[in-house]
C-alpha cells in the first residue's frame, strides 16, 4: 500500500537559478564593483544586471522599484576570503578578524552557540561554531573577538577558507523590488532576519533565487512579498520567516534548513510566518528541515497551505498554531515528525486555533507518529483571552499509517479549565476521512481528554462516513 501512494508525488519541479539573460538595457556591474554605488547613481525604478561571478561582501539597500537579475551564475557572497593563517598550540588561527553579530534567539541544548552569526567555511563547508578554544576540533572553530582572531582544527593549507562578514545581501525599506536569478549565500544574518531582508518593506519580489548556506534565514518576508521558483537551503536558522499580509509563497524547495540547530519551539526550520493575513503557501516541495515544515503562528488569518508536497521534516509537516481561519487542502505530507514523540510527532497539526478546515490530503505516517491531531492548550493572548480549538473540520483525507493508527483532537488543560470540553462540544468535526491501517494495529482516536477506539469514535458521532481500511 505504501508503495503505492509514493507514486501520488508528482517530481517537483526544478527552482533555482536558470541560464538566463538579463534583460536589455540593465545596468552591468561586474563581480568586484560596488552594487551600492550604481544603485545610488541610478535612483527610485532602475534596473540591474548582476553579471556572472562571484559578487563578495556586498550589502544592498535598493531604492523603490528597482530591479536585480542575474544571469545564472551571479552568487552574492556574505564572506570574504581568508589567505594568512599562523599556527598556535595545534591550532591555525586566523587574524584581524572584526566582524560582530547581535546574538537573538534559542538554541538546542547540544548547540549552545547556534545564534552566534559569524561563520566558517572551507571548501564550502560551514564549521561550527563552539563557546571555548578548548572545544575546537575537526570541523569546528572558537571566534576570539577580544584578539579578533578565529580558532579552527583543519588545515587550511590548498583549501579555500570564508569567513563571514555581511549580515544581509539586500535590506531596505523601499517598495516593489525585483530580485530574479542569482544565488545568495554566506551572509552572517541575525536571527529572524534574513539574508533578503523584505520584511520592513512592501511588494518584494524573489524568483528563480538559490538561496543558501546563510546564518539564520534565507529570506524574510513582508507585506506583499513574493517568493516562487526559489531553493532555499542549508540556511542556519531557518528557509524563510516573515511577518505581513498578502504574503505568497510558491513553487519553491525548501530543505535541509536549521542547520545550526536553532530551538524547533522557538522558530526554526522550513516556512515560520507570525501575525500574518492572507498568505498562501502554494505547490512547495519543503523537505528535511530541522524543524516544523510550514507553520503559522500567532494570529494568523486566512491562509491556504495546498498543492505541498512535505515530507521528512523533523517536527510537524504542517504547523497552524494559536491562530485563526485556514484551509489545509490537497497536500501530500509523509513522513514528517522524525524527531518528536506523542502527538507532538504530527504530519498536519492544529493547536489553538480555529475555523481551519482540513481537506484532501494524503498523508502517509511512520510508525509510532500521528497524522492530523487537534490540540487545545488552553493558551492565553496577551490581552488575556483564550485561544479555542473550535470550529475546525476535517474531512476527505486519506491516511496511511505504517503502524498503529494515532489521529484526532486532545485536550491538554485541567477539567476546571474554561476551554476543558473545547474540543467535544466546540464544533470540531472528523468526517469522511479514509484511515488505511497494517491487519491487527491499533486505532488510537483522541478525542477531548479520552483515548477511542473505531467502534467508540463512530459511537461518539465522528467519522459517519469514514472508512478503516486494513492491509
Amino acid at each position: 500500500m505504501t508503495g503505492l501512494l509514493y507514486g501520488l508525488a508528482v517530481a517537483p519541479a526544478r527552482s533555482g537559478v536558470i541560464d538566463e539573460p538579463c534583460p536589455a538595457g540593465a545596468i552591468a556591474i561586474e563581480a568586484g564593483a560596488s552594487i551600492q554605488a550604481a544603485v545610488d547613481r541610478a535612483g527610485d525604478g532602475a534596473a540591474f544586471c548582476l553579471k556572472n561571478g562571484t559578487h563578495r561582501a556586498q550589502a544592498i539597500r535598493p531604492r523603490a522599484r528597482q530591479r536585480f537579475y542575474g544571469e545564472g551564475r551571479t552568487i552574492l557572497n556574505g564572506s570574504r576570503l581568508i589567505t594568512e593563517f599562523r599556527q598556535e598550540n595545534g591550532y591555525w588561527v586566523a587574524g584581524n578578524q572584526h566582524q560582530l553579530g547581535r546574538r537573538l534567539g534559542s538554541c538546542a541544548k547540544e548547540a549552545p552557540a547556534c545564534n552566534l552569526p559569524e561563520g566558517l567555511f572551507i571548501d564550502d563547508v560551514a564549521l561550527v561554531q563552539v563557546l571555548a578554544k578548548t572545544d575546537v576540533g575537526p570541523g569546528r572553530f572558537y571566534f576570539d573577538h577580544a584578539a579578533s582572531e578565529i580558532y579552527f582544527a583543519d588545515n587550511p593549507v590548498g583549501h579555500k577558507v570564508e569567513a563571514t562578514v555581511a549580515s544581509f545581501a539586500f535590506e531596505s525599506r523601499a517598495p516593489d523590488v525585483l530580485i530574479r536569478n542569482m544565488t545568495i549565500e554566506k551572509y552572517a544574518s541575525v536571527a529572524q532576519k534574513g539574508a533578503i531582508q523584505a520584511q520592513e518593506a512592501i511588494g518584494w519580489i524573489m524568483e528563480n533565487c538559490e538561496v543558501r548556506l546563510n546564518s539564520a534565514a534565507g529570506v524574510a518576508a513582508g507585506s506583499g512579498t513574493r517568493v516562487h521558483d526559489c531553493n532555499i537551503h542549508h540556511n542556519g536558522q531557518i528557509g524563510i520567516t516573515g511577518v505581513g499580509h498578502d504574503v505568497v509563497i510558491a513553487r519553491n524547495e525548501i530543505w535541509d534548513n536549521n542547520t545550526r540547530q536553532f530551538s524547533s519551539n522557538w522558530e526554526a526550520g522550513g516556512v515560520k510566518l507570525a501575525v500574518s493575513e492572507g498568505v498562501v503557501l502554494r505547490g512547495n516541495y519543503v523537505h528535511d528541515n530541522h524543524g516544523p515544515g510550514l507553520w503559522c503562528d500567532i494570529e494568523c488569518r486566512n491562509v491556504t497551505y495546498e498543492d505541498n508536497l512535505v515530507e521528512r521534516n523533523r517536527d510537524a509537516g504542517i504547523f497552524h498554531e494559536i491562530s485563526f481561519s485556514a484551509i489545509i487542502r490537497n497536500n501530500i505530507v509523509r513522513h514528517n515528525g522524525t524527531g518528536k514523540t506523542g502527538l507532538w510527532g504530527d504530519n498536519i497539526l492544529v493547536a489553538a486555533s480555529q475555523d481551519v478546515e482540513i481537506v484532501g490530503n494524503t498523508l502517509i505516517v511512520d510508525d509510532g507518529k500521528c497524522g492530523i491531531v487537534l490540540v487545545d492548550q488552553g493558551r492565553r493572548t496577551h490581552s488575556g483571552a483564550t485561544y479555542k480549538t473550535r470550529n475546525n473540520k476535517v474531512h476527505g483525507n486519506d491516511t496511511t499509517f505504517e503502524g498503529a493508527a494515532c489521529a484526532g483532537a486532545a485536550s491538554d488543560v485541567e477539567p476546571d479549565d474554561e476551554n476543558s470540553l473545547i474540543i467535544e462540544n466546540g464544533n470540531n468535526l472528523f468526517d469522511d476521512n479514509t484511515y488505511r491501517v497494517p491487519r491487527n494495529a491499533p486505532v488510537r482516536f483522541e478525542w477531548g481528554h479520552a483515548i477511542l477506539g473505531w467502534d467508540e469514535l463512530r459511537r461518539a458521532g465522528l467519522e459517519q462516513h469514514g472508512s478503516l481500511i486494513n492491509y
